[in-house]
């Protein structure tokens, strides 16, 4: 079966796709109203080198990148999605999914940069979630410094991050899609499998009436032959 036998089938069961097509319509307006959307709010920090560290580049810390403040970034996010660390965050009320993740690709200097990302349902909380996440990731990197005097200690400096959270698209259209799709298969698709089956019912219709008509002839056949 080529397009044109579909279209023509479509043509010929015009109340049944524009039917189908209709309800799938209403079905998108109802997603649209009720499935929930999705925000994401960002931010990134960069790990510095300690200021006794940075002495040796005229106190300048950008210009002081090394090996270990990749390892300290690694070390920070780890201890960031720890179920502790999420735990405590949870119960002062930032309570939105989030990541804390190194560059997909780093080197000795993009190593050490750290990015945090937040995605839900509500907007002001993926904010406030994000805020609560950078303000504990200084926490996080003090403790994970123990007793090292400050003088001595890996800095953090903020680098990026979003005023509010902005809309997922991406995530928040794939639902959209998927019930699109859906809708439109069964639209486009029932009316074919519909005509299928009156077509196969006609066949049969029409062959055993052809088998009705042969038989009184065949006996008739057979009577002159045997007079």
């Amino acid at each position: 079966m080529n397009f044109g036998e579909i279209f023509r089938i479509w043509r010929r069961r015009l109340a049944l796709t524009a039917g189908l097509t209709l309800l799938v319509l209403v079905a998108f307006l109802a997603a649209l109203a009720w499935l929930p959307r999705t925000y994401q709010s960002q931010a990134s920090v960069v790990l510095l080198a300690p200021r006794s560290v940075a002495k040796q580049n005229g106190g300048n810390p950008y210009l002081s990148f090394t090996p270990s403040l990749s390892l300290a970034a690694d070390a920070l996010s780890r201890a960031m999605m720890s179920p502790a660390t999420v735990g405590v965050l949870a119960a002062q009320g930032y309570t939105e999914p989030y990541t804390v993740a190194l560059p997909a690709y780093t080197t000795a200097t993009t190593g050490s940069v750290v990015t945090v990302t937040v995605t839900g349902s509500d907007r002001a909380l993926v904010q406030q979630t994000l805020e609560g996440v950078l303000t504990q990731l200084g926490s996080e990197l003090t403790k994970i410094q123990g007793t090292v005097t400050r003088p001595n200690r890996i800095r953090i400096a903020p680098l990026s991050a979003t005023s509010q959270a902005d809309l997922a698209v991406s995530q928040t259209v794939r639902p959209f899609v998927i019930v699109v799709v859906f809708g439109l298969v069964i639209a486009l698709g029932v009316p074919v499998i519909v005509d299928g089956r009156a077509a196969r019912r006609r066949a049969v219709r029409e062959s055993a009436g052809q088998s009705g008509r042969a038989e009184p002839l065949a006996r008739d056949m057979t009577g002159l032959a045997k007079s």
